[in-house]
């Protein structure tokens, strides 16, 4: 039996086109082009899911910087990526190899295998203004620590811990009240006002950014969805 051929980008979209076009089936392209039908099914799927550029993911063995190690994890644990998903939007061949990152992050969020020259910001104090900005950064941002962590220049466990303070109370959750003495109840009417509508300002800012990055997110699901379908129909007998 002849050695399975590896296919340069050019080929595998034209074999995909091919098939697209339902000039050839699959097994005729398969024998073609020297590969299994299986795995040109599988090519087939990443095309029709993805678009042509999942057709140029790249091999294992690369060496990947600790920067888009940390990015892949911080988007996988959003819940709205699996592995596959990831390894076609950053073009490595293995999902298998995210898996192996996920799975080596401990609790000091530091990423397994780490390579030479990553950037580890130290924690630092911040105004409740630039907790408000630190976290609709990085919902802008779809949830990437490590890049809003060199931005504002504090450590990734800060950002961490006040994007879980705002899920869970909102922007209320991101006031220190370590060392606040005064009870609410205490302050002028005034004042409790003008706070009030400073927090309910806040509030507004990172909704309408949360709501942006849904929107986006929603109209890739529904493109992915859509061409699963297709796919699926397509590959019908």
């Amino acid at each position: 039996m002849s050695k399975k051929k590896r296919l340069s980008y050019q080929e595998k979209l034209k074999a995909c086109r091919l098939y697209e076009q339902g000039k050839e089936g699959q097994v005729s392209i398969a024998k073609k082009y020297n590969i299994s039908r299986s795995g040109f099914q599988a090519l087939y799927f990443k095309y029709k899911k993805y678009g042509p550029p999942a057709l140029k993911m790249k091999r294992a063995n690369k060496s990947y910087e600790k920067g888009l190690k940390e990015r892949i994890i911080d988007q996988y644990n959003t819940g709205r990526y699996t592995y596959k998903d990831l390894a076609i939007k950053y073009e490595i061949l293995n999902p298998s190899l995210i898996a192996r990152w996920v799975l080596g992050y401990n609790g000091s969020n530091k990423t397994a295998n780490r390579g030479k020259g990553g950037v580890t910001m130290k924690g630092r104090k911040t105004t409740l203004e630039e907790r408000v900005e630190v976290v609709k950064y990085l919902i802008e941002t779809e949830i990437d620590y490590h890049k809003t962590s060199i931005k504002f220049k504090v450590s990734y466990q800060q950002v961490y811990q006040w994007y879980q303070k705002y899920l869970l109370k909102g922007v209320e959750g991101l006031i220190d009240r370590r060392g606040i003495k005064k009870q609410k109840h205490e302050l002028e009417e005034n004042e409790i006002l003008r706070r009030e509508n400073e927090r309910l300002r806040r509030a507004l800012e990172l909704s309408q950014a949360e709501i942006e990055v849904l929107k986006k997110n929603e109209e890739l699901e529904e493109k992915a969805h859509l061409a699963e379908l297709d796919i699926k129909n397509s590959m019908k007998p």
